[in-house]
C-alpha cells in the first residue's frame, strides 16, 4: 500500500504518490497525472476508521522507516501529489482524514487493495482510472485467476538489491501478484513497493520467508495458492 501513490500517490500505503503495509493488506500509490473516469463509491466516516486500523492500527504518527506514512500509510509520492507538504505522519489527524478523502474521493478504495478486500470497501466502485507509468488492476475487474504450475524459480531470493536491475523473474512475479488483485508495477524493478507486496502477501499466507523478500516458497505460492 496503501499507501499514497503517484501511481497510486499510496495512498495507500494495503495496497496504489502511494501508502504502506498493514496487518490486513497492502496499500496502493497514485500519482498526481491520474486522471478519474467516474465517482467514487461514497465513503463514511466509519469506513475510514476501519481503513486507518487495518493500515497501521491507527496511528496517525507511525513511520516505521519502510517509504510509508501515518494512519493511511501514504507515500510521499502520493501525499505532496494530494497538494500537501511536509511529510504524512508529521500532520494534523484532521489533516491526514482530509488527505485520505480527496485521494477516495477520486480513486475509490484502488490506493488501499489489500484493506479493502479484507474490510468488503469498495465493491460498488467503477473501474478505476490507470496512470500512463504504472499498471494498477482490482481483482473484481479481472478474470478469476487459478492455481496452476509457477515458472521455474532462479534459485536466488528477490529482494530489493535488485532494485537497479531490470529482471524477467521480478517482471513475471509482478504480473502475477497484480493478477491476484495486488496494486503493484510491472516493471521488472524489485523495489520498496514489490517488498511491501510481498512481506504483505507472506504475512497474509502464512509463509516462510524473510519479511519483503520473494524466496521460493513465497514465489510458488503466488501461482499456487488461492485468492482470498
Amino acid at each position: 500500500m496503501p499507501l499514497l501513490r503517484a501511481q497510486k500517490p499510496r495512498h495507500a500505503k494495503p495496497s496504489k504518490a502511494a501508502p504502506a503495509l498493514a496487518a490486513g493488506g497492502m496499500t496502493a500509490t497514485i500519482g498526481a497525472g491520474l486522471t478519474v473516469s467516474s465517482p467514487a463509491e461514497a465513503a463514511s466516516a466509519r469506513d475510514f476508521q476501519r481503513l486507518r486500523q487495518c493500515e497501521s492500527g491507527g496511528n496517525y504518527s507511525i513511520n516505521t522507516g519502510n517509504g510509508y506514512y501515518g494512519a493511511y500509510q501514504f507515500d510521499l509520492r502520493t501525499w505532496r501529489g494530494l497538494g500537501y507538504s511536509g511529510k504524512p505522519h508529521q500532520a494534523a489527524p484532521p489533516t491526514q482524514d482530509q488527505a485520505a478523502r480527496q485521494l477516495q474521493a477520486n480513486r475509490g478504495w484502488q490506493p488501499w487493495p489489500a484493506c479493502a478486500r479484507k474490510l468488503g470497501l469498495g465493491r460498488g466502485d467503477v473501474h478505476a482510472s490507470r496512470s500512463s507509468r504504472h499498471t494498477h488492476s482490482k481483482k473484481a475487474a479481472r478474470p478469476a485467476v487459478t492455481s496452476t504450475t509457477p515458472p521455474r524459480f532462479s534459485g536466488k531470493a528477490l529482494n530489493k538489491a535488485l532494485v537497479k536491475q531490470e529482471r524477467g523473474d521480478v517482471r513475471r512475479w509482478q504480473a502475477r501478484m497484480v493478477d491476484r488483485g495486488w496494486d503493484l508495477s510491472v516493471d521488472g524493478r524489485f523495489g520498496p513497493r514489490s517488498a511491501k507486496v510481498a512481506a504483505r502477501f507472506a504475512a497474509e499466507k502464512g509463509l516462510k520467508a524473510t519479511p519483503g523478500q520473494v524466496n521460493k516458497t513465497v514465489w510458488n505460492a503466488a501461482w499456487q495458492l488461492p485468492i482470498s
